[in-house]
């Protein structure tokens, strides 16, 4: 039995190291302390037992930390006990087809038995890319900040993304958006188990790869409802095309009157409100979409003190209810000026900082 002296506790977990690892405990400490981990292997080679057993048939997101140096690197797997299996398996690390990869060098070069493993958390599926890139850019991991020079399994970094990533790994403080193009260049199919040993992974992975990137559906009041996962998914759906997509997602207007798309997230830490996009409350998303399709741009009226009045599906509707010629209003909602006791808009002003969430708010002619 190993001397307690060994032990000692961080947030209500017990930990249990080597002598040589003792000195360098911080390193674990921080980011259990940030990341507050379902579960915790303190030796990666010595805890493999356990980690197969515990993590069968589990999908989620995991974190390696190298105890040497206090390097990270997270990941995720629709079966993590296989993905540590690989990690453990010397003869999969020295194939030249993954050897290149930081993480995988620091395996070899460090040991399993001086990294620890923690179980981030269990996610499905369909939202399992979100969360890792939640932590990817929250953590910004050293592991995952490839070198310039260094390329995916199968992935060929543009020169932009390198120089990115380069800077990445000497600056720490960054903008959401730029932890978000960072976070794109670092997670799903450059990910170097993409498409490996998971045949429910590889199956999500088909239908992804008809678009370049997933799509983020957010209401008028700007909460993130759904996520899908290609632009041509989406189309199909709501018996649109992709060119009309894409353009509606570059100039960031309300689609049908209720919706923005987007390629990013308007902010790094939403999660969406649907997490399945095979869901019936995704069905219904969709129900609702196209029984807008008659909707090409809404008009949001407020009066002067910026109260909202109501929503029209049209200028033509709102100049029938208002009494206002319709190249006046179009005038003034370019405007941004008020006409009168009226201001006009083609996306919702400030009620939405009153909103109480429903999936979209509805106002009849």
């Amino acid at each position: 039995m190993t001397d307690n002296s060994n032990f000692f506790n961080i947030n209500n977990y017990l930990f249990l190291f080597n002598s040589s690892a003792v000195p360098l405990t911080s390193y674990l400490s921080k980011v259990v302390a940030e990341i507050k981990p379902i579960k915790v292997y303190n030796n990666f080679k010595e805890d493999k037992q356990d980690i197969k057993k515990d993590q069968k048939d589990k999908t989620g997101v995991y974190c390696l930390i190298n105890l040497i140096n206090g390097n990270i690197y997270i990941g995720s797997s629709v079966n993590l006990a296989v993905r540590m299996s690989n990690y453990l398996n010397t003869t999969f690390l020295k194939n030249r087809k993954n050897n290149n990869m930081p993480i995988i060098q620091a395996l070899l070069k460090y040991g399993q038995e001086n990294f620890s493993v923690l179980i981030v958390e269990y996610v499905n599926i369909e939202n399992l890319s979100v969360r890792e890139t939640y932590y990817i850019t929250h953590l910004l991991p050293y592991y995952n900040v490839l070198k310039q020079g260094y390329s995916s399994i199968g992935y060929k970094h543009t020169e932009a993304t390198k120089q990115m990533l380069s800077e990445l790994a000497k600056n720490r403080t960054h903008s959401d958006k730029t932890k978000t193009l960072i976070s794109k260049a670092l997670v799903g199919e450059n990910n170097p188990f993409y498409n490996k040993n998971h045949s429910m992974e590889t199956k999500l992975r088909m239908i992804e790869a008809n678009s370049r990137y997933s799509i983020y559906i957010y209401n008028s009041f700007k909460d993130l409802l759904i996520i899908f996962p290609s632009v041509n998914t989406l189309a199909k759906l709501i018996h649109s095309n992709h060119s009309s997509l894409v353009s509606y997602i570059k100039n960031k207007a309300l689609f049908r009157g209720e919706w923005y798309l987007s390629n990013l997230p308007f902010n790094i830490e939403d999660t969406p409100l649907i997490s399945n996009w095979d869901s019936k409350e995704a069905n219904n998303l969709i129900l609702e979409i196209n029984n807008n399709s008659h909707i090409k741009k809404a008009i949001f009226v407020y009066n002067n003190n910026y109260e909202f009045i109501k929503k029209f599906e049209g200028v033509t509707h709102a100049q029938r209810k208002l009494n206002i010629n319709h190249d006046i209003i179009k005038k003034y909602a370019l405007l941004n000026r008020p006409y009168k006791d009226y201001i006009f808009s083609y996306e919702r002003l400030r009620d939405q900082f009153f909103f109480t969430f429903t999936f979209t708010n509805k106002v009849s002619d």
